[in-house]
């Protein structure tokens, strides 16, 4: 199924708007509209209301305020990935394991104090088991509030008041969420969640868990306000009912506040443009916990084909006027069964021609109960009619030793439009197709309709099987789309190819021949089928009939079952991936320059680091000081900067040592998230999850610094030509009679102490994919240029490395992204995931309420930094603050290429203009690793201060630099009557 598309609104906000719809959010002409919630989809906070509301209350999925910070009697410091401070980051991913609380009791609890930005009530709360082991959940706790700054540190503080209370409950799957209501909520700044019980011997598992704790999540939610508002909507985990298709899906909660009529609605999608055809019809699963919560169903907003009067129809078939009073209504929940997963089909053709808007989800109950609490879930929406569907009839080819394409040069002959089959034997059914010995029981979760033929008279098992279909597109709808996404069941291999051209592929990287083992030599196939996602560009549609054609081949000749099950391939207007070939390709940037030595690039770009070396005031000697050397014996300003940073924290639970833990253990473009501000930060981070970024996240995650052909890091050679020492090596710990504090784990310091420090790796991938970030978002570069220089000064912090190695990784890293800027077909990819990454921001920025635009969106957060501190920041940990070790008072001299590095900030200026730009921000030469040999200085760019410097002309033409007219090098110019 294809990932959720709809994004964060809170209630109570301004609602979302079905005008001003953009091209990132329409499906025109005979379109189709699908969404479903899988395994990975964030759970955001809430959908905006939207048309009346009456007598009901609505739920947010979260507090609308920050948690600034969560301690526990058992944080868990030691392991990043486990600490308490997972608890809070609404990811089911991660989670708190309470490591040596025991078995926690009423004398002995393990808690967790979340310190929010503001006070907030809070009206209901979840949590999320953990992923591993059922005697771990907590089975009884109480949730606490104060407002005391006594409370922050002291779990037993007399200020602490009950607000809820549970006991014997029970997580029945893994990552399970539970959710909670709590009826006299107060605005408190600190919430305990104290667990006095887990599960232990009550739940099946080892009797090695009976004596740990450990939850994923715990969430704060809150109220819309007691007038009656729009019903909560948030995306949520939903395995622990079943989910109808993935292991998300979209959640509905409220409480009705009063006797008598209750009902709202809240949009579920927005910014549609799906024309209707004769066929359409519009489909989903709604799955009521109870009675009272069965009265919802879906409603469609559509509109004539201009645009204009907007009316409403909803699923169970009553249309309404847009003040939302039904003009024939029957009763919403009258033929659902609560507890269940019921199927709704309505037929929109009576509505050809007209186009939907929004998708509504409705509650209305006419004779609702005081305080009743209305909770369900709805999943795998669809609007329109998908390409191919499970009642799509295929041809199909399952005879011994028939090749498909038998006679043509090319094997795959038979998945173009047009084919021939000639006297082949083909025939036509409806799938699931498979089989398993004589019979068709590969087990529940792979139905069989149409048995295949297993076996050929030799005894051995057919090697391949082949399928085709077909359906039509018109051009509109082609134009208005980004692709088709779709998915796949398969045993053992799958190949999809679309009008003649592959699309998609899995376990076929050996298979050149139709009649053909996996391998040559036949693998082992003992497994279930496998299930794969796919998407076909737009590019690869044609307006007409188009042909998909799928082939699947078996390990060997004794395997024993073979299936083949393709339920979807539905429209899709999400951002598509890069294609296998975009991500393949070599391009020129993936060969460094030649180095003019002959030898390694980056250890000749480096080389200013012997100058660095041979200065004892700024570096110490490259071997171990003597146990018991104290801080005032240091000599070299290097080891005492990093003493400085690292031992100014006083534990490992300090937010700051937390930080650094969590940036060295995960990917800088992930973990720097917080540099995009409040806002865009945290949509950014949930399209990351959702998987709306998938250009973006390909070539942060790997292609900027990785090769099609190799993982190997491009510094790798200069670090192991340098050679120095790190600073826990040669400085010691502090338990040990050394000056470091251990702040990772001894196996993490163990892990790295044989590599050379010089210079940083982490901070080399944290610049690359930052500087790329910033070309991205270069409005945002002040700010996401300081969170990588704070990614590299982690690395000090926990000692791993040095100030010049920061400063090293920083030169590698711009070098990095600037190649791949100056590579005109590389360039390409990054306007591509430039153009997704700002659209799907913007789209989630209008859905989130937080602004019609990009920029009304950045006006309104509150950013990572102000720009003058980011800025102050940036240039600070240029230099740490060292001397000038070379010539001072140069020229500016700016590295060839590194002008591309501001084609996003300055588009309309000239290269020669960009590199004026660069040369007018840089900072002063002389400072360690500043290149002075005229070939250019990557260490006094100052790519912060360019991407955000003001830009004109003056009254002469002349270019002028933040209002200093500047000459073609970026010196200032003197007025003529300057003396």
């Amino acid at each position: 199924m294809l990932a959720a598309a709809l994004m964060v609104v809170s209630v109570g906000v301004q609602p979302v708007s079905a005008s001003g719809a953009d091209t990132a959010g329409r499906a025109s002409a005979n379109g189709y509209w699908s969404t479903s919630y899988e395994a990975g989809t964030p759970r955001p906070a809430g959908f905006a209301g939207r048309g009346p509301a009456r007598n009901l209350r609505g739920e947010t999925t979260r507090v609308n305020t920050t948690v600034e910070s969560v301690s526990s009697n058992h944080p868990n410091d030691d392991r990043p990935g486990e600490h308490v401070s997972n608890l809070a980051d609404d990811d089911g991913s991660t989670k708190w394991y309470a490591r040596g609380s025991g078995k926690p009791t009423s004398s002995r609890p393990a808690h967790a104090i979340y310190r929010l930005a503001d006070p907030a009530a809070v009206t209901r709360y979840s949590l999320t088991a953990g992923n591993d082991a059922a005697p771990r959940d907590p089975r009884a706790w109480t949730v606490l509030g104060s407002n005391s700054p006594d409370a922050a540190s002291d779990a037993d503080d007399p200020s602490w008041t009950a607000l809820d209370s549970e006991a014997e409950e029970n997580f029945e799957k893994r990552l399970q969420t539970n959710f909670y209501s709590i009826d006299d909520p107060g605005r408190y700044r600190y919430y305990q969640l104290r667990v006095t019980e887990n599960c232990a011997e009550r739940c099946d598992g080892s009797p090695d868990d009976h004596e740990k704790l450990q939850i994923a999540d715990w969430t704060l939610r809150s109220s819309a306000g007691t007038r009656a508002s729009a019903l909560g909507a948030s995306v949520e985990n939903a395995e622990s009912v079943g989910a109808a298709d993935g292991s998300y899906a979209l959640r509905y909660a409220g409480r009705t506040l009063e006797e008598g009529g209750a009902g709202s609605a809240v949009v579920v999608r927005s910014e549609l443009d799906v024309s209707l055809g004769e066929d359409a019809e519009l489909t989903y699963a709604i799955r009521p916990a109870d009675a009272a919560s069965a009265h919802a169903a879906l409603d469609v907003v559509y509109t004539d084909p201009d645009g204009s009067h907007p009316r409403t129809v909803s699923a169970d078939g009553a249309l309404r006027d847009t003040d939302g009073r039904p003009e024939d209504a029957k009763a919403h929940g009258s033929t659902l069964t609560p507890g269940s997963w019921n199927r709704v089909s309505v037929d929109l053709g009576d509505l050809a021609g007209k186009r939907v808007t929004d998708v509504l989800l409705r509650y209305d109950d006419p004779a609702a109960r005081a305080a009743a609490p209305v909770s369900g879930w709805v999943d795998d929406i669809e609007l329109g009619k998908a390409a191919v569907g499970s009642s799509t009839t295929w041809s199909y080819l399952d005879a011994p030793d028939v090749d498909p394409a038998e006679g043509a040069q090319d094997r795959t002959e038979w998945t173009r439009p047009g084919f021939d089959p000639g006297d082949a034997p083909w025939k036509k059914a409806r799938g699931p197709f498979g089989a398993k010995d004589e019979g068709t029981d590969l087990g529940e979760d792979f139905p069989v309709e149409t048995k295949l033929n297993l076996r050929k008279e030799t005894g051995d098992d057919l090697e391949a099987y082949f399928f085709r279909t077909s359906f039509t597109m018109e051009q509109s709808t082609i134009d208005a789309l980004t692709g088709l996404a779709g998915s796949v069941v398969y045993d053992d291999t799958a190949t999809v190819y679309l009008n003649g051209h592959r699309v998609a592929g899995w376990n076929d990287s050996e298979i050149s021949k139709n009649l053909q083992y996996r391998t040559p030599d036949g693998t082992d196939g003992e497994k279930d089928p496998a299930q794969s996602e796919f998407t076909v560009p737009a590019s690869e549609l044609r307006a007409g009939k188009n042909t998909l054609a799928v082939e699947v081949h078996q390990a060997n000749s004794t395997s024993s079952d073979a299936y083949f099950e393709l339920p979807r391939l539905a429209q899709t207007d999400a951002s598509q991936p890069f294609t296998d070939a975009q991500l393949d390709t070599a391009y020129d940037s993936d060969e460094l320059p030649d180095a003019p030595d002959g030898g390694d690039y980056f250890t000749w770009l480096l080389r200013s680091f012997e100058d660095a070396r041979g200065t004892p005031s700024l570096m110490g000697p490259n071997e171990e000081l003597p146990k018991g050397t104290t801080y005032d014996e240091l000599r070299a300003r290097n080891d005492r900067k990093v003493v400085d940073i690292n031992n100014a924290h006083g534990e490992r639970g300090d937010p700051q040592v937390r930080k650094a833990l969590v940036d060295g253990a995960g990917s800088p473009y992930e973990t720097m998230e917080d540099g995009l501000g409040s806002v865009l930060g945290r949509l950014y981070k949930d399209a990351l999850k959702n998987g709306e970024l998938p250009k973006t996240e390909a070539l942060l995650s790997r292609r900027i610094e990785k090769t099609p052909t190799s993982d190997d890091d491009w510094y790798q050679t200069a670090k192991d030509n340098y050679q120095y020492k790190r600073p826990f090596v040669r400085m010691g710990f502090t338990d040990g009679e050394g000056l470091i504090e251990q702040w990772d784990t001894p196996e993490g310091y163990e892990g790295l102490a044989g590599d050379g420090s010089f210079p940083s790796g982490h901070t080399s991938h944290g610049y690359a994919q930052g500087i790329v970030m910033a070309t991205l978002l270069p409005e945002l570069a002040p700010q996401i240029l300081a969170r990588a220089s704070e990614y590299g000064d982690n690395r000090v912090l926990l000692a791993f490395h040095y100030p010049t190695d920061i400063m090293g990784g920083r030169i590698v890293g711009a070098k990095t992204a600037q190649v791949r800027w100056s590579d005109p077909q590389f360039r390409t990819l990054l306007r591509q995931a430039r153009g997704e990454l700002r659209g799907v921001l913007a789209h989630k920025c209008r859905e989130a309420g937080a602004g019609g635009t990009l920029g009304e969106c950045l006006a309104g957060e509150k950013p990572y930094l102000p720009t003058g501190e980011a800025l102050d920041v940036y240039e600070q940990r240029m230099t740490y603050g060292f001397p000038q070790i070379g010539s001072e008072g140069l020229p500016p001299s700016v590295p060839q290429g590194a002008e591309d590095l501001l084609l996003t900030a300055f588009p309309k200026l000239s290269a020669d203009e960009r590199r004026a730009v660069l040369a007018a921000t840089q900072i002063e030469s002389g400072y360690a690793l500043d290149d002075q040999d005229g070939a250019g200085s990557w260490q006094r760019l100052n790519l912060a201060a360019a991407m955000s410097a003001e830009v004109g002309t003056d009254a002469d033409g002349r270019l002028t630099v933040n209002g200093t007219a500047v000459d073609a090098g970026g010196v200032p110019v003197r007025a003529p009557d300057a003396k």
